[in-house]
């Protein structure tokens, strides 16, 4: 199954500050990575470079951040072009979502994502062919 994973999941599997959220997620993260097709965006390598330098404590080193990033890319990448941000603009319009959210789900949509994983949006919530999960929801 095909599905985009949000950048916050990727961001609490690094934020040391919760060891039982980074866990809990690095646990998911390994189980959803073995089972399925994972798609991200240039958004999401974009946003978690810079949770990873203004947010982390302590923050990354650059090596770190390089060897995360380079990770990351060997997910199928969608790349934020004009059309993708022309559809998005229309999307937020919509579906009322915030303008970075209707990106990351514009990026979901145009992958043909079953699943979107955030804490970002609503559980449940459909967003055309895509379904929002939380998988930190209990």
């Amino acid at each position: 199954m095909r599905l985009f994973i949000d950048t916050n999941l990727w961001a609490y599997r690094l934020d040391r500050r919760d060891p039982e959220k980074s866990e809990q997620v690095r646990s998911w993260l390994a189980d959803v990575v073995a089972d399925h097709e994972v798609v991200i965006s240039t958004q999401v390598l974009i946003e978690l470079r810079s949770v990873a330098i203004r947010t982390l404590q302590p923050p990354l080193s650059d090596r770190q951040i390089s060897e995360l990033l380079a990770a990351l890319t060997g997910f199928e990448l969608v790349n934020t072009d004009a059309n993708l941000i022309l559809d998005a603009h229309l999307l937020a319009s919509r579906e009322q979502l915030s303008w970075f959210d209707a990106l990351i789900a514009e990026a979901a949509i145009r992958s043909r994502c079953a699943w979107l994983f955030s804490e970002d949006f609503c559980h449940g919530r459909r967003i055309d062919a895509v379904e929002v999960v939380n998988p930190l929801r209990s």
